[in-house]
Protein backbone atom coordinates (compact mmCIF):
# COMPACT_ATOMS: atom_id res chain seq x y z
CA UNK A 1 0.00 0.00 0.00
CA UNK A 2 1.78 3.20 -1.51
CA UNK A 3 -0.46 5.31 1.07
CA UNK A 4 0.65 3.99 4.42
CA UNK A 5 4.06 3.45 3.65
CA UNK A 6 4.45 7.47 4.68
CA UNK A 7 4.19 5.76 8.08
CA UNK A 8 7.36 4.10 7.84
CA UNK A 9 5.92 0.64 7.32
CA UNK A 10 5.89 -1.35 3.77
CA UNK A 11 3.52 -4.03 3.16
CA UNK A 12 3.26 -6.44 0.01
CA UNK A 13 -0.11 -5.76 -1.84
CA UNK A 14 -0.97 -9.35 -0.88
CA UNK A 15 -1.49 -9.09 2.99
CA UNK A 16 -4.46 -6.40 1.77
CA UNK A 17 -7.84 -7.40 2.15
CA UNK A 18 -10.34 -4.89 0.46
CA UNK A 19 -13.58 -5.23 2.55
CA UNK A 20 -16.98 -3.33 3.07
CA UNK A 21 -16.36 -1.12 5.86
CA UNK A 22 -14.35 -1.51 9.42
CA UNK A 23 -16.80 -3.76 11.09
CA UNK A 24 -16.43 -6.52 8.46
CA UNK A 25 -12.60 -6.53 8.50
CA UNK A 26 -12.78 -6.43 12.56
CA UNK A 27 -14.86 -9.71 12.02
CA UNK A 28 -13.05 -11.40 9.93
CA UNK A 29 -9.81 -10.78 12.67
CA UNK A 30 -11.93 -11.76 15.23
CA UNK A 31 -13.37 -15.08 13.21
CA UNK A 32 -9.99 -15.83 12.72
CA UNK A 33 -7.86 -15.50 16.11
CA UNK A 34 -10.42 -15.84 18.98
CA UNK A 35 -11.60 -19.07 20.18
CA UNK A 36 -13.69 -19.93 23.41
CA UNK A 37 -11.94 -18.83 26.70
CA UNK A 38 -9.43 -16.34 25.00
CA UNK A 39 -9.43 -12.47 26.31
CA UNK A 40 -9.62 -9.39 24.43
CA UNK A 41 -8.10 -6.48 25.96
CA UNK A 42 -9.91 -3.46 25.08
CA UNK A 43 -8.93 0.01 26.34
CA UNK A 44 -12.03 1.79 27.65
CA UNK A 45 -13.49 4.17 26.33
CA UNK A 46 -13.62 2.58 22.73
CA UNK A 47 -15.31 1.83 19.65
CA UNK A 48 -18.56 0.04 20.64
CA UNK A 49 -18.44 -3.68 18.62
CA UNK A 50 -14.86 -4.18 20.57
CA UNK A 51 -16.89 -4.95 23.83
CA UNK A 52 -19.59 -6.81 21.86
CA UNK A 53 -18.32 -8.80 19.33
CA UNK A 54 -15.92 -11.42 21.20
CA UNK A 55 -18.20 -12.27 23.30
CA UNK A 56 -20.57 -13.99 20.42
CA UNK A 57 -17.04 -15.80 19.51
CA UNK A 58 -16.91 -17.04 23.28
CA UNK A 59 -14.07 -15.09 24.25
CA UNK A 60 -13.76 -12.65 27.10
CA UNK A 61 -13.15 -8.98 27.47
CA UNK A 62 -11.14 -7.34 29.70
CA UNK A 63 -11.13 -3.38 29.20
CA UNK A 64 -8.12 -1.29 30.02
CA UNK A 65 -8.74 2.20 31.18
CA UNK A 66 -7.94 5.62 29.54
CA UNK A 67 -7.66 8.12 32.61
CA UNK A 68 -7.00 11.59 33.16
CA UNK A 69 -8.34 14.73 31.02
CA UNK A 70 -7.45 13.21 27.53
CA UNK A 71 -8.08 9.51 28.01
CA UNK A 72 -4.99 8.31 28.22
CA UNK A 73 -2.99 5.05 29.11
CA UNK A 74 -1.37 4.43 32.06
CA UNK A 75 0.94 1.58 32.00
CA UNK A 76 -0.03 -0.27 35.07
CA UNK A 77 -3.53 -0.65 33.45
CA UNK A 78 -2.06 -2.52 30.45
CA UNK A 79 -0.06 -4.55 32.83
CA UNK A 80 -2.11 -5.54 35.66
CA UNK A 81 -5.06 -6.81 33.22
CA UNK A 82 -2.63 -9.48 30.79
CA UNK A 83 -3.30 -13.13 31.63
CA UNK A 84 -2.34 -16.14 29.90
CA UNK A 85 -5.39 -16.06 28.80
CA UNK A 86 -5.36 -12.84 26.82
CA UNK A 87 -4.92 -13.13 22.89
CA UNK A 88 -5.30 -9.74 21.22
CA UNK A 89 -5.41 -6.06 22.33
CA UNK A 90 -7.95 -4.03 20.37
CA UNK A 91 -6.32 -0.30 19.25
CA UNK A 92 -8.12 2.45 18.02
CA UNK A 93 -6.00 5.11 16.93
CA UNK A 94 -6.94 8.11 17.16
CA UNK A 95 -9.46 6.35 19.73
CA UNK A 96 -13.12 6.77 18.77
CA UNK A 97 -15.00 8.21 20.72
CA UNK A 98 -12.52 9.48 23.27
CA UNK A 99 -10.32 11.23 19.86
CA UNK A 100 -7.06 10.33 21.87
CA UNK A 101 -4.29 10.28 19.89
CA UNK A 102 -1.95 7.50 21.55
CA UNK A 103 1.43 9.33 22.30
CA UNK A 104 4.94 7.17 20.74
CA UNK A 105 5.44 6.69 24.90
CA UNK A 106 2.25 4.90 25.31
CA UNK A 107 2.51 2.98 21.85
CA UNK A 108 6.12 1.54 23.29
CA UNK A 109 4.24 0.58 26.00
CA UNK A 110 1.53 -1.46 24.04
CA UNK A 111 4.03 -2.88 21.58
CA UNK A 112 6.53 -4.21 24.59
CA UNK A 113 3.32 -6.05 26.45
CA UNK A 114 2.75 -7.56 22.85
CA UNK A 115 5.71 -8.68 22.14
CA UNK A 116 6.39 -9.60 25.72
CA UNK A 117 3.11 -11.80 26.39
CA UNK A 118 2.90 -12.55 22.56
CA UNK A 119 -0.31 -10.66 21.73
CA UNK A 120 -1.59 -9.55 18.41
CA UNK A 121 -2.81 -6.31 18.59
CA UNK A 122 -5.50 -5.34 16.23
CA UNK A 123 -4.53 -1.55 15.43
CA UNK A 124 -7.86 0.70 14.34
CA UNK A 125 -6.31 3.25 12.20
CA UNK A 126 -9.83 4.81 10.71
CA UNK A 127 -9.04 8.73 11.83
CA UNK A 128 -5.44 8.67 11.02
CA UNK A 129 -5.94 11.98 8.82
CA UNK A 130 -7.95 13.89 11.74
CA UNK A 131 -5.32 14.75 14.01
CA UNK A 132 -5.26 18.42 15.93
CA UNK A 133 -2.66 20.13 17.55
CA UNK A 134 0.03 19.65 15.34
CA UNK A 135 0.45 15.93 16.54
CA UNK A 136 1.29 13.31 14.48
CA UNK A 137 0.01 9.94 13.97
CA UNK A 138 2.38 7.04 14.79
CA UNK A 139 1.65 3.49 13.75
CA UNK A 140 2.59 0.87 16.15
CA UNK A 141 3.11 -1.75 13.28
CA UNK A 142 6.38 0.44 12.73
CA UNK A 143 7.86 -0.63 16.22
CA UNK A 144 10.28 -3.21 16.75
CA UNK A 145 8.87 -6.83 16.59
CA UNK A 146 5.26 -5.54 15.59
CA UNK A 147 4.96 -5.68 12.09
CA UNK A 148 4.61 -9.88 11.96
CA UNK A 149 1.77 -9.20 14.86
CA UNK A 150 -0.18 -6.18 14.17
CA UNK A 151 -3.65 -6.29 11.77
CA UNK A 152 -4.03 -3.14 10.39
CA UNK A 153 -7.90 -1.38 9.83
CA UNK A 154 -7.29 1.51 7.33
CA UNK A 155 -10.55 2.94 6.11
CA UNK A 156 -11.67 5.64 3.11
CA UNK A 157 -15.10 6.01 4.17
CA UNK A 158 -14.19 8.64 6.84
CA UNK A 159 -11.45 10.22 5.00
CA UNK A 160 -13.27 10.93 2.09
CA UNK A 161 -16.85 11.25 3.35
CA UNK A 162 -18.56 8.41 1.78
CA UNK A 163 -19.13 6.19 4.69
CA UNK A 164 -22.62 4.45 3.00
CA UNK A 165 -20.18 3.28 0.23
CA UNK A 166 -18.32 1.34 2.81
CA UNK A 167 -14.54 0.61 2.07
CA UNK A 168 -11.91 -0.55 4.53
CA UNK A 169 -8.40 -2.44 3.78
CA UNK A 170 -7.44 -4.52 6.01
CA UNK A 171 -3.75 -5.18 6.39
CA UNK A 172 -2.83 -8.73 7.74
CA UNK A 173 0.77 -9.88 8.80
CA UNK A 174 2.34 -12.41 6.86
CA UNK A 175 2.34 -15.30 9.01
CA UNK A 176 -1.72 -14.99 9.42
CA UNK A 177 -2.85 -14.34 5.71
CA UNK A 178 -3.39 -18.41 5.03
CA UNK A 179 -5.63 -18.12 8.06
CA UNK A 180 -8.01 -15.89 7.65
CA UNK A 181 -8.76 -16.95 3.83
CA UNK A 182 -9.47 -20.04 5.09
CA UNK A 183 -11.76 -18.82 8.23
CA UNK A 184 -13.50 -15.83 5.84
CA UNK A 185 -13.23 -17.39 2.59
CA UNK A 186 -16.99 -17.58 2.63
CA UNK A 187 -17.79 -14.31 4.22
CA UNK A 188 -19.34 -11.69 1.32
CA UNK A 189 -17.22 -8.52 2.50
CA UNK A 190 -16.17 -7.32 -0.58
CA UNK A 191 -17.28 -3.74 -1.89
CA UNK A 192 -18.49 -3.00 -5.20
CA UNK A 193 -16.16 -2.20 -7.73
CA UNK A 194 -16.77 1.41 -8.70
CA UNK A 195 -16.62 1.59 -4.72
CA UNK A 196 -12.66 0.40 -4.68
CA UNK A 197 -11.96 1.86 -8.12
CA UNK A 198 -13.35 5.71 -6.14
CA UNK A 199 -11.30 4.85 -3.26
CA UNK A 200 -8.02 3.69 -5.23
CA UNK A 201 -7.87 7.02 -6.96
CA UNK A 202 -8.47 9.01 -3.58
CA UNK A 203 -5.70 7.23 -1.91
CA UNK A 204 -3.56 7.72 -5.01
CA UNK A 205 -4.61 11.49 -4.96
CA UNK A 206 -3.68 11.84 -1.12
CA UNK A 207 0.31 11.49 -2.49
CA UNK A 208 0.14 14.58 -4.57
CA UNK A 209 -0.41 18.45 -3.93
CA UNK A 210 -3.56 18.61 -4.51
CA UNK A 211 -5.29 15.47 -2.82
CA UNK A 212 -2.68 16.59 0.08
CA UNK A 213 -4.28 20.44 0.47
CA UNK A 214 -8.48 18.91 0.19
CA UNK A 215 -7.37 17.18 3.09
CA UNK A 216 -5.93 19.55 4.96
CA UNK A 217 -8.80 21.61 4.39
CA UNK A 218 -11.17 18.74 5.22
CA UNK A 219 -8.82 18.48 8.38
CA UNK A 220 -9.04 22.09 9.50
CA UNK A 221 -12.75 22.31 9.13
CA UNK A 222 -13.00 19.51 11.49
CA UNK A 223 -10.57 21.88 13.68
CA UNK A 224 -12.74 24.61 13.52
CA UNK A 225 -15.50 22.76 14.49
CA UNK A 226 -13.98 21.02 17.42
CA UNK A 227 -12.62 24.23 18.81
CA UNK A 228 -16.00 25.85 18.82
CA UNK A 229 -18.27 22.79 19.72
CA UNK A 230 -16.05 21.80 22.83
CA UNK A 231 -15.86 25.37 24.47
CA UNK A 232 -19.23 25.55 23.39
CA UNK A 233 -19.92 22.64 25.79
CA UNK A 234 -18.00 24.06 28.52
CA UNK A 235 -19.89 27.30 28.56
CA UNK A 236 -22.82 24.89 29.86
CA UNK A 237 -23.38 24.94 33.62
CA UNK A 238 -22.49 21.27 34.41
CA UNK A 239 -21.10 19.89 31.45
CA UNK A 240 -17.61 19.11 31.03
CA UNK A 241 -16.03 18.29 27.54
CA UNK A 242 -12.79 17.62 26.91
CA UNK A 243 -11.05 19.46 23.80
CA UNK A 244 -10.16 15.87 22.18
CA UNK A 245 -6.80 15.54 19.88
CA UNK A 246 -8.40 13.38 17.01
CA UNK A 247 -11.17 11.87 15.28
CA UNK A 248 -14.37 14.13 15.07
CA UNK A 249 -16.29 13.08 17.94
CA UNK A 250 -17.22 15.23 21.16
CA UNK A 251 -17.21 13.55 24.36
CA UNK A 252 -19.25 15.82 26.93
CA UNK A 253 -19.84 14.24 30.70
CA UNK A 254 -23.49 14.89 31.58
CA UNK A 255 -23.51 12.78 34.86
CA UNK A 256 -23.94 15.89 37.24
CA UNK A 257 -27.11 16.01 35.60
CA UNK A 258 -28.32 13.24 37.86
CA UNK A 259 -30.34 11.53 34.95
CA UNK A 260 -29.57 8.26 32.94
CA UNK A 261 -27.68 8.95 29.65
CA UNK A 262 -30.19 7.01 27.96
CA UNK A 263 -32.85 9.15 29.18
CA UNK A 264 -31.04 12.43 28.45
CA UNK A 265 -30.82 11.54 24.92
CA UNK A 266 -34.56 10.61 24.37
CA UNK A 267 -35.50 13.60 26.03
CA UNK A 268 -32.74 16.04 24.40
CA UNK A 269 -34.16 14.53 20.96
CA UNK A 270 -37.78 14.86 22.11
CA UNK A 271 -38.17 18.09 23.15
CA UNK A 272 -35.06 19.87 21.37
CA UNK A 273 -34.99 18.09 18.48
CA UNK A 274 -31.09 17.13 18.62
CA UNK A 275 -29.97 13.48 18.33
CA UNK A 276 -27.13 12.62 19.68
CA UNK A 277 -25.20 9.06 20.39
CA UNK A 278 -24.44 6.95 23.79
CA UNK A 279 -21.41 7.25 24.74
CA UNK A 280 -22.36 5.12 27.35
CA UNK A 281 -22.16 2.38 24.78
CA UNK A 282 -18.48 2.66 24.04
CA UNK A 283 -17.28 1.14 27.17
CA UNK A 284 -17.03 -1.44 29.17
CA UNK A 285 -19.53 -2.54 31.88
CA UNK A 286 -17.13 -1.33 34.78
CA UNK A 287 -13.26 -2.27 34.97
CA UNK A 288 -12.50 -4.47 38.12
CA UNK A 289 -15.15 -3.17 40.47
CA UNK A 290 -14.80 0.78 38.86
CA UNK A 291 -17.30 2.64 36.66
CA UNK A 292 -16.06 2.57 33.19
CA UNK A 293 -14.35 5.69 32.12
CA UNK A 294 -17.73 6.19 29.83
CA UNK A 295 -20.03 6.20 32.60
CA UNK A 296 -21.90 9.29 32.16
CA UNK A 297 -20.98 10.67 28.61
CA UNK A 298 -22.87 11.45 25.81
CA UNK A 299 -21.70 11.29 21.89
CA UNK A 300 -22.09 14.13 18.85
CA UNK A 301 -20.34 13.72 15.99
CA UNK A 302 -19.15 16.92 14.59
CA UNK A 303 -20.45 16.37 11.42
CA UNK A 304 -22.49 19.06 10.22
CA UNK A 305 -21.12 22.81 9.77
CA UNK A 306 -20.51 25.46 12.59
CA UNK A 307 -23.48 27.15 11.93
CA UNK A 308 -25.66 23.81 12.67
CA UNK A 309 -23.01 23.01 15.79
CA UNK A 310 -24.18 26.48 17.36
CA UNK A 311 -27.95 25.78 17.16
CA UNK A 312 -27.86 22.41 18.51
CA UNK A 313 -25.30 23.25 21.17
CA UNK A 314 -27.78 26.77 22.22
CA UNK A 315 -30.66 23.38 22.03
CA UNK A 316 -28.17 21.99 24.70
CA UNK A 317 -28.12 24.69 27.20
CA UNK A 318 -31.50 25.58 26.93
CA UNK A 319 -32.51 21.46 27.51
CA UNK A 320 -29.99 21.24 30.58
CA UNK A 321 -31.48 24.53 31.82
CA UNK A 322 -34.98 22.58 32.15
CA UNK A 323 -34.25 19.20 32.96
CA UNK A 324 -36.01 17.69 35.23
CA UNK A 325 -34.29 14.21 37.41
Amino acid sequence: MNYYSKYGVNYDPDQVLVTSGGSPALHMVNTSLLEPGDEVLVFDPSFSRYFSEPPTLGAKVVPVPLRGNGYHLEPEDLYSRITEKSKTVILCNPNNPTGTVYTREELEVIAEAAVEHDLVVVSDEFYSEFIYDDREHTAISSFDGMKDRTFVLVGGTKMFNFTGWRLASLIIPPGYIDLVKEKTRFFGVRPATFVQRAGAEAFDALSGKYGQAVMRAHREEYDRRRRFFCKRMNEIEGLDCHTFEGAFYAYPDVSSFGVPVSKFIEELGRVEGVLVGNGESHGGVSVIGEKSPAYGHIRPALVQDVEVLEDAANRIERFTKNIKT
